[in-house]
């Protein structure tokens, strides 16, 4: 066993309490783990995300690109054992107005979105296919919705599930042509039927930050400033954007933050304003519905990227505002900007800060308290110019520097926030963001599962350990699979290794090519049991699932 701890560092701010724990203890294998056997499956055949299906299985979505042309498959696996109950290949005409939107499993199908551009007819058309739960494919492409625009790039689709998984909304936003404004349509969809069930429309462009064709950035605005959405099982959609305020500048972009408030029984939706001490930009949010109280909560992280003379110093930090739906008001507002002492224990200070980013990824309730956990990063754009072709080249470079956890207990006050380090480098052609960690709950902690440099180990051991001695891996074989317990109670962290990664191992990411990337939120694993979870792990092209039981 090895143990390293550092000392807890605590500051006041606000009246609350909180704490930055690095307590790490080092053990080896304290999750079980079953590993399912070897799969008879294509070494080409590349998995692209895995998805909640019923109680007994789960579904993958897999594409396969290398040899002539590109096939898609989803399979469904039995969670017992692990093994497939079918895989089934999907046609979808391939050409270069052809895109994969989304997939979506609801009411025993698993969807395929696709979206197709008619440059002649000047129109874009949103289709599916769907494949049942007996593995039965349908024959072939239905039509959801169509709009007219001059311009592929002028239209944004994103799908969302309602929680119960009996509805799709879809948002479609798009322009007719370069000089018509904008317009944003909200379609609720039944997932049975796959008929429309209700409309709303908004004279906004929303437009998501992540399409297909290339728009990305938390912090690098398109101009539409968009940023999260949540339906419920109602009908009502709530949905968050950002907006240059009035005393906004050519040298110095001010931001204001409103959540817009859309229930099912408005033609118009109903505008909440966030107001800060000061004109921070947010990059997400990210949204929870209490039914009982009839409350929503949002939250995310903020950051200031106001020029300002002198030292550029860039305040960073967390915030959560409860509003109250009976009558649209703001109930209780807690922002905290991370101190000196947190900014260190992120490996980054005032001045660094300007270059990281930061977003939210899982907002999860546990009990009558809410759990925010996100991620900190870098994303720099270089550029390679290679002499003997008179060749350049243009990528991104990643680093992958944090996971965030805070608590906001019911009475709406942060109790702790703390930090687990994220050292993961990566390379890519194109500016897109990946979530190179899993983030899931029991009972007693919230479990952050991640690939480590294997010798760090060694660094957490030190007794004057610190962040800045962490390495980063850029691989996958010679890592750790490892594990972070956070207690639910008090933030405290329990750091565990769960696996070598040897042979067989955990790879977040298996699909680099720009037009089959999966969305920066996707998953490589499904929740089981209250205490269980299936991840997938491969093998230079073997591949296999395993079942980690939690303590």
């Amino acid at each position: 066993m090895y143990l390293c701890q550092i000392d807890k560092i605590t500051f006041m701010k606000n009246n609350l309490l909180i704490a930055f724990l690095l307590t790490f203890w080092i053990t080896a294998n304290a999750q079980k783990v079953t590993n399912g056997p070897e799969l008879d499956n294509n070494r080409d055949m590349r998995m692209n995300r895995m998805m909640q299906g019923d109680d007994n299985s789960f579904y993958t979505y897999r594409i396969k690109s290398r040899g002539f042309g590109t096939a898609y498959y989803v399979e469904k696996y039995d969670k017992s054992t692990l093994k497939p109950l079918f895989t089934r290949e999907v046609d979808i005409e391939e050409d270069r107005y052809t895109f994969i939107e989304n997939i979506k499993y609801a009411g025993g199908y698993v969807y395929i979105f696709i979206r197709q551009y008619d440059k002649e007819k000047e129109k874009m058309t949103l289709y599916y296919r769907s494949v049942s739960s007996e593995g039965i494919v349908n024959k072939g492409l239905e039509e959801i919705l169509n709009v007219p625009t001059d311009h592929y790039e002028f239209v944004d689709f994103d799908i969302y599930n309602n929680p119960s998984n009996t509805k799709f909304m879809i948002k479609a936003s798009y322009k007719a042509s370069k000089t018509d404004p904008y317009k944003t349509h909200f379609i609720f969809y039944d997932v049975n039927t796959m008929k429309k069930v209700s409309e709303k429309i908004v004279d906004k462009k929303l437009f998501s930050h992540e399409t297909s064709f290339g728009i990305y950035g938390v912090f690098n605005l398109d101009n539409s400033d968009f940023i999260g959405l949540m339906v419920d099982d109602d009908d009502n959609i709530y949905y968050g954007y950002s907006y240059l305020s009035r005393n906004s500048t050519v040298k110095e972009e001010h931001y204001k933050l409103a959540i817009n408030i859309f229930s099912a029984n408005m033609d118009e939706p109903k505008t909440v304003e966030m107001n800060f001490d000061e004109d921070y930009y947010v990059g997400d949010v990210m949204f929870q519905k209490n039914k009982i109280n009839n409350q929503l909560v949002v939250g995310g992280f903020l950051k200031d990227v106001i020029p300002r003379p002198g030292p550029d110093l860039v305040k960073v930090g967390i915030f959560s505002y409860t509003i109250n739906l009976d009558d649209n008001s703001i109930k209780t507002r807690v922002i905290n900007m991370f101190d000196d002492n947190m900014l260190t224990a992120l490996q980054s200070n005032a001045r660094r800060s300007r270059y990281y980013k930061y977003k939210m990824d899982y907002m999860l309730t546990i009990d009558k308290n809410i759990y925010y956990v996100g991620e900190q990063y870098s994303e720099q754009q270089n550029y390679s110019y290679d002499p003997v072709s008179h060749m350049s080249r243009t990528y991104w470079q990643y680093e992958y520097m944090d996971v965030i956890v805070a608590k906001l207990n019911e009475k709406g006050e942060m109790e702790w926030i703390t930090n687990t380090p994220l050292r993961i480098s990566r390379t890519l052609d194109y500016a897109h963001v990946f979530k190179l960690y899993m983030a899931t709950a029991t009972k007693d902690n919230i479990y952050i599962l991640n690939n480590e440099n294997a010798k760090n180990i060694q660094e957490y051991a030190r007794p004057d350990f610190r962040p800045t001695d962490l390495r980063y891996t850029s691989g996958i074989h010679g890592s750790n699979f490892v594990s972070t317990a956070v207690a639910l109670t008090d933030g405290k962290l329990k750091h565990t290794l769960v696996f070598e990664n040897e042979h067989y191992c955990f790879n977040p990411v298996q699909e680099t090519n720009f037009n089959l990337m999966p969305p920066a939120n996707t998953e490589l694993f499904v929740k089981g049991k209250d205490n269980e979870i299936y991840i997938y792990t491969e093998d230079r092209g073997r591949d296999r699932f395993s079942k980690i039981e939690f303590d």
